[in-house]
C-alpha cells in the first residue's frame, strides 16, 4: 500500500529539521530515527534534493553534499529555511489555551485532543495554563447536536436563556461554536422563526427529532468571523487592557492616549464590550458602532432610573 502524504511529509521536513540540529547523519542512522527502511530515506532524500521555495531556479532548491551521499552520508548543504515549525514557549502555551478551550467545549475533532496531549507533554507545565476560561459542555448535548447535524434533522430542547424565561423548541442545528470558552450551537429556531444562537449551558433535554432540516446556515447572525467594517477607538492609555483583547488589533499608544484599529463582525457585542472602559472613551468610529454604544448606554442607564 503507498503511504500517505501526510506522513511521508512530516518525515521529510523532520529530516531537514534533524540535520540542521545535527549537520549531518548516516542513511541508516536517520532510517532508525525515522522508523523506515533506508530505502525510503534515499527516497525522501532524492525529492527533497528536487523541492524547494518559489522560484524554480537551482538556487531555491534544498541542496546535499553529492559526494557524501555516494556514501551513505547524508549531509545537508542548504535547507532554504524549510523545516518543521518551531513553538516558542509562549507560542506553545497560546495553542494549548486555545486547542483547549476547543477540546473543553465539545466542538473538537479527535485530532484536536490528540495534539493537545501532545503539545502538553512537549511543554511540560500543565500550570501555564490554569488561567484559561473554559465552560465544558456537556459531552451528551453536544454529542447530540453533532449527530443532529450529520443526520440533517432537528433537535427539540428546553431552553432556559439569560432572564432565567423556560422555553421549549425546536431547532435545526447548524454549528458549534466557542467564544470566550462557552460553547453555543448556531441554529434556527421554529418557535422563534428565526436564527437563534444559544449556549448550551442553558439547553437542557435534548433529544433527537425526525424532521429534516430545511433551512440554509445564515450567514448574517450568530459569531460570523467576517468583519463587516473596520473601527478606530481612541481611548485613554487606561483602557488599553480591554482593546488588546479584540481580535486582530492594532494598537498605537501616544503615551497618554491609544488609538486601537480593528475589524468588527458583531457590532452589538462589540459596543458591549467598549460599554467597560466609557469614562476612558475618546472617540468612535465608524458612526453605526458609536451609535450602537450609545443606545446600549442610554438602555443600561435607562434600566437604573
Amino acid at each position: 500500500m503507498a503511504e500517505r502524504t501526510a506522513p511521508r511529509v512530516t518525515r521529510m521536513l523532520g529530516i531537514v529539521t534533524h540535520l540542521e540540529r545535527h549537520g549531518e547523519a548516516t542513511v541508516a542512522d536517520l532510517a532508525a530515527h525515522f522508523g523506515v527502511s533506508e530505502q525510503q530515506i534515499r527516497k525522501d532524500v532524492e525529492l527533497l534534493w528536487v523541492s524547494g521555495v518559489p522560484g524554480g531556479g537551482p538556487q531555491d532548491l534544498i541542496d546535499f553534499d553529492a559526494w557524501a551521499f555516494d556514501d551513505d552520508v547524508v549531509r545537508l548543504v542548504n535547507s532554504q529555511g524549510v523545516g518543521q515549525v518551531r513553538l516558542s514557549p509562549r507560542e506553545a502555551v497560546a495553542l494549548i489555551g486555545a486547542l483547549g478551550v476547543v477540546v473543553a467545549g465539545g466542538v473538537a475533532p479527535e485530532a484536536a485532543h490528540s495534539a493537545l496531549a501532545k503539545l502538553k507533554e512537549a511543554v511540560g507545565d500543565g500550570d501555564a495554563v490554569r488561567s484559561v476560561p473554559v465552560h465544558p459542555a456537556d459531552p451528551a448535548l453536544a454529542q447530540t447536536l453533532r449527530d443532529a447535524m450529520e443526520r440533517s434533522v432537528v433537535v427539540d430542547l428546553v431552553y432556559i436563556d439569560a432572564n432565567d424565561a423556560r422555553t421549549e423548541r425546536t431547532i435545526e442545528p447548524h454549528r458549534l461554536v466557542v467564544v470566550d470558552g462557552a460553547t453555543y450551537i448556531e441554529c434556527f429556531c421554529r418557535r422563534a422563526n428565526d436564527y437563534r444562537t444559544l449556549r448550551l449551558d442553558r439547553i437542557y433535554g435534548a433529544t433527537l427529532g425526525t424532521q429534516p432540516i430545511v433551512m440554509a446556515p445564515s450567514e448574517a447572525s450568530g459569531f460570523s468571523l467576517v468583519p463587516q467594517f473596520e473601527a478606530t477607538i481612541v481611548a485613554a492609555r487606561s483602557a488599553r487592557w480591554l482593546l488588546d483583547t479584540f481580535p486582530g488589533v492594532e494598537v498605537a499608544d501616544t503615551g497618554e492616549e491609544v488609538t486601537a484599529t480593528f475589524g468588527v463582525s458583531d457590532v452589538s457585542v462589540i459596543a458591549g464590550q467598549l460599554l467597560a472602559i466609557g469614562p476612558q472613551l475618546r472617540r468612535i468610529q465608524p458612526a453605526p458602532l458609536a451609535a450602537e454604544v450609545s443606545r446600549q448606554a442610554a438602555a443600561a442607564l435607562a434600566a437604573l432610573a
